[in-house]
């Protein structure tokens, strides 16, 4: 077959979950003989974008696609909110692949930086599409379900209302800053005011608009995929009740690539609990709260921290975490490290903290800790608490409670015999053979079903 594979952004640009869920993937289907291509979205400044809407590049064997996305050089819809999720220019570009190259079946991993328009270059040249949700993005965009103050969002209101108050209340124009402040009855009627045309300020109107038609316009042509494969239940349940249809969803947990693992050096007996972090250093992915859990443990008490994550990506926040770190000893910053030295990392780990604010989906990281044998402690939410069961494989904390999490730290150091309870019980995570042999059946029956049409 030949089969493409799109997501936002790729290596060796990003190299967060979804960017190495693709490799591996794509790396998997190339072995077993078929003809795999990535697409990818990359944030590009308006000279790149223009001189080279797209170019072509090889990473690990592959070829690779890059659409390099700008609003202000590409866009011909009304505004940039638009253009997030329906970008004419990209969709030229991909019609004109579909149509030359012919591939047999498309998987979408992430469309952002793409757009929705994908999957109507799919439909309008009848080749057969999958989407895996990465994220939230198909019904909120922000793609976390999370608001400014962290408080979790289920999804868009009727009107996505919802959703223009909370990007109205981050945008720098005062105009629009105002009407995030607004009472709840007044700003419902600016929205609907904007959506029928009756706001004189053609700018923000048209954002509005925009905002609020964005998860009907997404999901009409999502409804229309050959096949959704969510990764956990949350995320099918969420789908499903913000207007996914239920008869195109499938419910298929990642897979992953366990070589570096097998080839890693065995874990030693260490004096101090050896905690770490591994991602993205950022609010979301919650690293300050481990670092608040270990400072408020004494200095004596026997435990480290390892962080793992792109010190660059995020200055702000790099600076902010290493100022509550205050020079404490235990904790260390260790930068990013190359996906197939991850087998030698968690060699260093007794516990894995996954800290996130957010519902996540289930981070690549946590099923590495698994093939590691190494428990985890997690954020009771979401597609985390699916797979960490308290007491189990891991333990649990409530979001945000860095209290709670030191208390655990604290508890893993004191009851003896603890953390190797936990990892005796810590079950190997699906392989990424496994989950190749899952994508061809899948890949196979949308393809047959589409020639039956």
């Amino acid at each position: 077959m030949k089969i493409v594979l799109t997501t936002h952004q790729f290596l060796p640009f990003s190299s967060a979950g979804t960017e190495v869920l693709t490799l591996e993937t794509a790396k998997e289907l190339k072995r077993r003989g078929h003809d795999v291509e990535v697409w990818t979205g990359h944030p590009a400044d308006e000279e790149m974008a223009a001189s080279s809407p797209v170019d072509r590049y090889e990473y690990d064997g592959l070829k690779v696609r890059r659409y390099n996305h700008n609003y202000r050089v590409f866009s011909p819809n009304a505004n940039a909110m638009e253009f997030e999720y329906n970008n004419l220019a990209f969709k030229r570009h991909f019609t004109e692949y579909l149509r030359k190259e012919e591939p047999d079946v498309i998987h979408f991993f992430n469309l952002l930086r793409l757009s929705v328009t994908a999957v109507e270059a799919c439909f309008e040249n009848d080749v057969p599409c999958v989407f895996i949700p990465t994220d939230f993005w198909m019904i909120c965009p922000t793609y976390q379900l999370r608001l400014p103050d962290n408080r979790l969002c289920l999804g868009p209101d009727p009107e996505g209302i919802n959703c223009c108050r909370h990007l109205a209340s981050q945008f720098s124009g005062e105009k629009v800053r105002y009407a995030a402040r607004l009472p709840e009855f007044i700003y419902r009627f600016v929205v609907r005011a904007a959506g029928r045309g009756w706001w004189p300020e053609k700018k923000y109107s048209s954002m509005l608009r925009s905002i609020s038609l964005r998860k009907d316009f997404i999901l009409e042509r999502m409804n229309r995929v050959d096949r959704v494969l969510a990764p956990t239940r949350f995320m099918e349940k969420t789908l499903v009740r913000n207007g996914l249809d239920p008869g195109v969803v499938a419910f298929m947990p990642y897979g992953l690539n366990t070589m570096a693992f097998e080839k890693a050096p065995s874990k030693k007996r260490a004096q101090r609990l050896r905690v770490g972090f591994i991602g993205s250093l950022s609010e979301h992915k919650g690293a300050h709260i481990l670092i608040e859990a270990v400072r408020m443990l004494p200095e004596e008490f026997p435990v480290e921290a390892k962080v793992y994550g792109d010190l660059d990506q995020i200055p702000e926040y790099t600076e902010r975490i290493k100022k509550m770190a205050a020079g404490d000893g235990r904790i260390e910053f260790l930068g990013q490290f190359p996906n197939e030295k991850i087998g030698e990392v968690f060699a260093g780990i007794d516990l894995l903290v996954v800290p996130s604010v957010w519902y996540e989906n289930t981070p690549l990281v946590i099923y590495s800790a698994f093939a590691s044998a190494t428990p985890v402690a997690a954020t009771n939410l979401g597609g985390m608490s699916e797979v960490v069961t308290h007491g189990v494989n891991g333990l649990l904390f409530e979001k945000g409670d860095s209290k709670g999490l030191s208390a655990l730290l604290k508890r893993c150091v004191e009851e003896r015999g603890l953390v190797e309870r936990l990892s005796k019980n810590v079950l190997p995570p699906k392989s990424m053979q496994k989950y190749a042999d899952e994508l061809e059946e899948v890949y196979g029956e949308v393809i047959a079903k589409r020639r039956k049409v």
